[in-house]
């Protein structure tokens, strides 16, 4: 047997990476649906996971993975701009669906002209 020799590592003390997901995407369902039992409901209806797995969502003790966490993204908002910011994609514009739908209404009234 070799004798230890070698320094301990220090502690990490700071999260693992990918750990604030479940809790951003938790917070965003409990903003946009709640958390109660209609909102599990909802929930299992928008994605067909089953409701211990929705629980799951809303206590932050995982987060919805592939096709689940595309359905929630499609029917809420919150969900989608927190997946946006969890990957460092969510700049002002981005989140600001209504001023890109205006921009868009003005750039159709321009190209079309006066009536």
């Amino acid at each position: 047997m070799l004798p230890k020799t070698g320094n301990k590592l220090p502690a990490n003390h700071a999260l693992p990476v990918g750990s604030e997901y479940p809790l951003a995407i938790a917070f965003a369902l409990k903003k946009d649906v709640g958390d109660t039992r209609q909102a599990i409901k909802t929930l299992t209806r928008w994605t067909g996971a089953s409701e211990r797995t929705v629980q799951n969502w809303l206590s932050a003790v995982r987060g919805p993975s592939g096709a689940h966490l595309v359905a929630l993204a499609k029917h809420s908002a919150a969900v989608h701009f927190a997946y946006l910011a969890l990957s460092g994609r969510s700049d002002a514009q981005s989140r600001d669906v209504g001023a890109s739908v205006a921009l868009l209404h003005e750039a159709i009234a321009l190209l079309v002209g006066p009536r």
